[in-house]
């Protein structure tokens, strides 16, 4: 039987990832060279990594990866300070209660940024990235599972991107993949697949 539903962030819960994108590579165009273009399909590529696991992928350290990361922390709450969970979200989450079952936000964003967000009180629990040992995959399950006495067959994640499900998957957890929870007809259908689960 499920009893915690964890969900990704960006692209998942809200619809932000076409704006990261084109804020990061008009930055990283800018101070590192990349071609705007080619930073843009690096940084989609590479989605619900860490930025700055990101920018190392594409080769970016040191004071150019602390400025581009400072300037793009700056930038995403620019955009998440006028963003909404989705409203398909919000009656999903409410859906979830109504069985007993825990919902949980696990995101690499930081915590100060994901805060800013207008309905995230609504999940059970908000897992995001602390800064140094809260973050995406293991910790975040490890919290989940010790507060609330859940066992790996007992979680879902539900996750746009290839990285996310396969950061669970490892870990032993059943995933469901999304291309973002922005739809009535999507969400019945995430519904439908964790009821089915037992």
């Amino acid at each position: 039987m499920i009893r915690a539903v964890m969900f990704d962030f960006d692209g998942t819960v809200i619809d932000t990832m076409n704006e990261y994108a084109g804020l990061a590579s008009e930055i990283i165009e800018e101070i590192a060279g990349i071609d705007r273009e080619k930073a843009k399909s690096l940084y989609l590529s590479t989605a619900g990594m860490s930025f700055k696991e990101q920018l190392k992928i594409m080769g970016i350290e040191g004071g150019k990866a602390e400025e581009i990361y400072r300037r793009f922390i700056e930038g995403k709450m620019v955009i998440l300070k006028s963003k909404r969970i989705s409203p398909h979200v919000e009656i999903l989450i409410g859906n979830l209660k109504e069985r007993g079952i825990i919902s949980s936000l696990s995101t690499n964003n930081e915590c100060s940024v994901v805060y800013l967000i207008d309905g995230i009180r609504a999940f059970d629990e908000v897992l995001c990235f602390n800064g140094s040992d809260s973050y995406k995959g293991e910790p975040h399950l490890k919290f989940l599972m010790e507060k609330y006495g859940l066992r790996k067959e007992e979680i879902v994640f539900i996750g746009d991107s290839d990285y996310d499900i396969r950061t669970y998957s490892v870990l032993g957890i059943k995933s469901i993949k999304t291309r973002g929870i922005f739809s009535e007809e999507e969400r019945e259908r995430i519904i439908r697949e964790i009821l089915e689960m037992g």
